[in-house]
């Protein structure tokens, strides 16, 4: 309680008190954080699902055929196991009596002639696929949970500084009146 100033003590200084309201408004902010990131998560969540179902009723998987073999896209000297090898070819696709084609990432194990699934668009061009409900829920986490880290962090770093600050004050107030007070001067009893 005395360090945030909740005393009358005679040895407190007015920048003490002033450093002191300052962290306690810190701190009710740091509090509030916590909900109101709760709540921009539920926000992002119910906007990413949306878009995610959006998605999905306009979107479609087809199968297309692998007409080039898998080019390495990654210079192997990056490459750490056979795992996360990966590699682009062309693949083509027809939807109603059109015929599109695309250069797509696909396993370095692939060959041409295979069939891969693509998702495409009504007009038959090749869009991501819709959003899974376990990435969606992961996003709105990951956000929420990094807007209350930044929040978190900005409150105690500024409660650290406004303490660090007081106390070089109140230390130079108190170098003053030494100084004053070897130099024949009276106690003034602030």
């Amino acid at each position: 309680m005395n360090a945030l100033g909740v005393t009358r003590n005679p040895l407190r200084r007015p920048i003490d008190r002033l450093a002191a309201g300052i962290t306690v408004l810190l701190l009710m902010a740091a509090l509030i954080a916590v909900p109101v990131a709760g709540m921009l998560g539920a926000s992002l969540h119910t906007g990413l699902a949306q878009r995610a179902a959006e998605s999905a009723a306009t979107t479609r998987p087809v199968e297309a055929v692998l007409t080039t073999g898998p080019e390495m896209n990654i210079p192997v000297s990056e490459v750490y196991s056979n795992d996360a090898l990966s590699s682009t070819a062309v693949a083509e696709w027809r939807t109603g009596l059109r015929t599109h084609s695309a250069t797509i990432q696909v396993p370095a194990s692939a060959t041409a002639g295979e069939t891969v699934t693509v998702w495409v668009d009504q007009a038959g061009n090749r869009v991501p696929p819709p959003a899974s409900p376990g990435s969606v829920l992961t996003s709105a986490i990951f956000a929420a949970l990094l807007v209350l880290l930044v929040a978190e962090l900005t409150c105690f770093a500024l409660i650290a500084a406004t303490q660090n600050l007081a106390r070089r004050i109140g230390m130079r107030a108190w170098e003053r009146e030494w100084l004053h007070l070897r130099h024949g001067g009276t106690w003034s009893q602030r």
